[in-house]
């Protein structure tokens, strides 16, 4: 027999509609839905081996098809790009959607990348050994480890997506169970310090950029803040409560993770909005309206490109708006507020834990200093003679080493301390 496709006849030499035979297996032939999402027909294989039980199977699947009955197995396993498409539509077709437009469009665009790699097997036929080749091409490619990750993250959704709708068996493994994250060390970015947080706002209040005024009332509300980038543009003046001494964001359910969460003010930052409240235009309901908004109340939609100029001029070209984010935190962690507090200024779902992974080193740090503004005056004048040389020293200059043990036995010095 051949590799094409031939009729199937009964006994009595009756053709069997909708029944075709190919190189010893049973097809039947269905009209079900293409890629495109156009019905067309298309053979499927039986799992039977004489005709009498095909005709059974076949009965059964025109009765899952007509009756939407429930089936043990899908009649047709996607190709792992309609399944993407269909992945897609699910999520935008959600009147409240489990996942922002934003995101979609992100997860969209690193999707494409795997869709040209495999994107015509059906998604059963995907292997981890597929999976592992084209993160390695990636790399290959000068692809930054983090982004191999977060795109092996989008994949995974994708066929757990699968797995709901039926295309893989409960027994089935995924073939991205088992792939570990590539490892990654993210470049540790120096801390914004007073001085240049002072001369970044200098630059942008004296920009001949209409945007200037804004930019640095924006960049004063992120460092006092902690604020999102995207989700303090939104800000109205309704989300600010002088009364309740507190900012609120994400009140549209449009922040990062979809929850409002509330910042209480600091001195710093309440001075600032009294001082943004005071002159704000009177017609506008944002903190930060648009310099271009003419007779419109709408918010400024990009301060990034007059950001970079007045990075520029205060030769701090390293810094971005999320640089700002760390600068209130660093600044929260060394004034000893608490961890949990921080996080849920933050926002941080994952709670004290990145807090402390992040900063925890600037806690120790600040502690370390603090210590050595200690003052033991009076207990100084009490000590003994050979004390206070000692003492003295280590209160001059922290970082002095003090004589270590002879031979003979320890310095009257150190033995005094250690006393």
């Amino acid at each position: 027999m051949g590799t094409s496709f031939e009729k199937v006849h009964d006994y009595m030499g009756r053709r069997v509609r909708g029944l075709w035979q190919r190189n010893g297996k049973f097809y039947q032939q269905l009209l079900v839905e293409q890629p495109d999402g156009q019905v067309a027909p298309r053979r499927i294989l039986l799992k039977s081996t004489t005709l009498d039980n095909c005709r059974i199977e076949m009965a059964q699947k025109r009765g899952i098809r007509d009756q939407g009955e429930a089936a043990s197995e899908p009649l047709e396993i996607p190709s792992f790009a309609v399944c993407c498409r269909r992945y897609f539509d699910f999520h935008e077709s959600l009147k409240h959607g489990l996942k922002r437009q934003t995101t979609i469009d992100r997860e969209r665009w690193s999707l494409n990348r795997w869709q040209v790699h495999f994107g015509h097997l059906r998604v059963n036929q995907v292997t981890r050994v597929m999976i592992n080749g084209f993160m390695q091409k990636r790399l290959r490619g000068g692809r930054n480890p983090r982004t191999v990750n977060i795109d092996l993250i989008n994949l995974r959704q994708v066929l757990k997506y699968a797995r709901d709708c039926g295309f893989f068996t409960d027994q089935e493994r995924l073939p991205t169970e088992g792939v570990k994250p590539l490892r990654y060390k993210a470049p540790v970015r120096p801390l914004l310090k007073d001085e240049q947080f002072g001369l970044l706002c200098e630059k942008a209040d004296s920009s001949a950029n209409r945007s200037g005024p804004i930019l640095a009332d924006f960049i004063r509300f992120l460092g006092f803040s902690g604020g999102r980038y995207k989700e303090s543009l939104r800000l109205k003046w309704k989300d600010v409560s002088f009364e309740l001494r507190q900012v609120t964001f994400g009140s549209d359910g449009l922040s990062k993770n979809g929850k409002a969460r509330v910042v209480d003010f600091n001195p710093a930052l309440e001075a600032h909005l009294r001082i943004m409240h005071a002159r704000r235009a009177p017609d506008c309901k944002y903190l930060f309206p648009s310099p271009q908004r003419g007779g419109k109340d709408i918010p400024a939609s990009d301060l990034r490109g007059s950001l970079f100029a007045a990075r520029a001029e205060a030769d701090l070209e390293w810094v971005g708006f999320h640089d700002l984010r760390h600068f209130f935190a660093s600044y929260c962690v060394m004034s000893g507020i608490d961890f949990k507090t921080i996080a849920e200024w933050l926002g941080h779902e994952s709670g004290t834990a990145l807090i402390d992974k992040v900063y925890g080193h600037l806690a120790a740090d600040h502690k370390r200093r603090m210590a050595q503004k200690v003052s033991f005056s009076l207990a100084q004048q009490a000590a003994s003679p050979a004390e206070q040389p000692a003492v003295a020293a280590v209160q001059q200059s922290p970082s002095a080493v003090l004589p270590l043990p002879t031979q003979s036995g320890e310095s009257a010095a150190t033995t005094a301390l250690a006393s």
